[in-house]
């Protein structure tokens, strides 16, 4: 009876140790709770947001600067949704990624001030974001 403690103590300990283990990876996983679906939807609305934003930019009057400022956020929020979309909204993302590509390359040849003549590549870029953001929000449809 004496050599049958000492293995039921290790296999005691063994349960309890896989049972911390158990518990361990399953609240871990409540952690990580957030489907991949959600996070794309997540990401699409902050860069719904900040799209708006630059469409309502009062270009007058925040000049290059806030239109730089306007881009970048449209970039990191971008990047969240390319970071999070599944290969079927892969297409529609890399549209927009490179549309926003477009306008700041217009912009940097703008240079620090918008004159009519600079303007119209601007704008005509930011009617390409327009377009590649409408076809990005027919992927977040089901969010």
């Amino acid at each position: 009876m004496a050599s049958r403690t000492p293995v039921s103590r290790r296999s005691r300990l063994a349960a309890t140790s896989l049972s911390l283990t158990l518990c361990a990876a399953a609240l871990a996983a409540c952690g990580s709770d957030e489907s991949a679906q959600d996070r794309y939807c997540e990401a699409g609305e902050s860069l719904n947001a900040s799209v708006a934003a630059l469409f309502d930019l009062d270009v007058i009057a925040e000049g290059t600067n806030g239109l730089r400022s306007a881009i970048e956020d449209v970039n990191n929020d971008l990047t969240e949704l390319r970071d999070s979309a599944s290969d079927a909204a892969s297409d529609e993302v890399d549209a927009l990624n490179d549309a926003v590509g477009e306008l700041n390359d217009a912009l940097n040849a703008a240079g620090d001030s918008l004159t009519a003549d600079n303007a119209t590549g601007v704008v005509d870029a930011i009617g390409g974001v327009r377009t590649a953001f409408v076809a990005v929000g027919e992927t977040l449809a089901d969010c």
